[in-house]
């Protein structure tokens, strides 16, 4: 497309809504595959109609290399402005300005932008810069391949993530294609704060969508008894522009659980099993967890029980205590 059309495009959105914006992209690119239009709708389109919620005027001043600049303005009630201008103050790019409502002045601040994008965009892969100041500067590492992470990193990333400077016990960094695209980074801790039922353990457990924070503390990612399990799930499968009505309905939520549930179990199962003295240790803290789980969950209750240790006068050496796996293998003949 060229200049001219992106401009009107840019008003098709405010004015007729985004099914006649992807008919609009669909017949210029001469492409039976709709998929780049929804990928535009829902990445530009969504954000782009957030404006009017927060402001009573908008202004997009757009530029290419070499050509004359265009000012867009509208309202937000359907109708809009375009006009040439030829005296802007950067050679390529995209300026918007927005007339905030009376009750969203507080967008204004420089602290409220700071918080804001140092949540939902601290890892963004672009950088934003707020008066100069550089402020996603953060790296997703859980982007990146293992080999490539040090553990300084993943330390630090601990730190940051749990608010505390006690180190973690275990930790699984993987990414898989199927049932869904997902990219992972968790923490097993090394205490937790339900001791003597003094408070309850926060979830820690945050919700992305391409480095796009979708929902920080998500309580849905895992049953309550995994509520000790810090990290991060980016999945691309979820939309970006997912409302919380869709949320909380979403059979793709229901899986995405399900999967993340099952991986945490199968990690604490191969710790176990690679290290039983170590999981002991952990295993002596953290079981109060583990039994909810035993009782609450039946569809993982078998892969749960398999993570139990039991005190037996016939243990394996270096061991106080036996899963029931190990102390049935040693089991006698009848």
């Amino acid at each position: 497309m060229n200049r001219e059309q992106i401009i009107d495009n840019l008003g098709t959105i405010a004015k007729s809504g985004s099914q006649e914006f992807k008919d609009i992209i669909d017949n210029d690119m001469n492409s039976p595959d709709s998929s780049a239009a929804e990928s535009i709708i829902g990445q530009f389109g969504v954000g782009f109609y957030s404006s009017f919620i927060v402001s009573n005027h908008v202004e997009v001043y757009s530029k290419s290399e070499g050509h004359d600049g265009v000012r867009w303005i509208s309202d937000g009630s359907g109708d809009y402005e375009i006009s040439n201008i030829d005296n802007l103050d950067f050679e390529r790019g995209t300026k918007i300005v927005l007339r905030l409502n009376n009750d969203c002045l507080q967008f204004s601040k420089e602290s409220e932008i700071e918080k804001i994008i140092k949540k939902y965009s601290i890892f963004n892969k672009y950088p934003i810069r707020l008066n100069n100041s550089l402020l996603s500067n953060l790296q997703a590492i859980w982007y990146k391949e293992k080999r490539e992470v040090s553990e300084d990193e993943y330390e630090m990333f601990y730190e940051q993530l749990a608010n505390t400077k006690i180190p973690y016990k275990y930790k699984l960094h993987y990414s898989t294609d199927v049932p869904l695209a997902i990219k992972a980074l968790f923490y097993i801790p090394s205490h937790h704060s339900e001791k003597m039922q003094f408070s309850q353990e926060e979830m820690r457990l945050d919700l992305y969508s391409r480095k796009v924070l979708i929902k920080d503390k998500c309580r849905e990612l895992v049953p309550q008894y995994l509520r000790f399990v810090k990290g991060i799930v980016d999945c691309e499968d979820l939309p970006l522009n997912i409302s919380r009505e869709t949320y909380q309905d979403s059979s793709l939520i229901a899986k995405l659980k399900n999967v993340v549930t099952r991986r945490v179990l199968k990690f604490l199962e191969d710790e176990m099993k690679r290290d039983p003295s170590q999981y002991e240790i952990w295993f002596n803290d953290f079981q109060i967890f583990l039994k909810e789980g035993v009782m609450q969950d039946y569809e993982n209750q078998e892969q749960l029980l398999r993570l139990m240790r039991y005190y037996s006068t016939h243990m394996p050496e270096g061991s106080k205590t036996v899963s029931l796996e190990d102390y049935v293998k040693s089991m006698k003949e009848d």
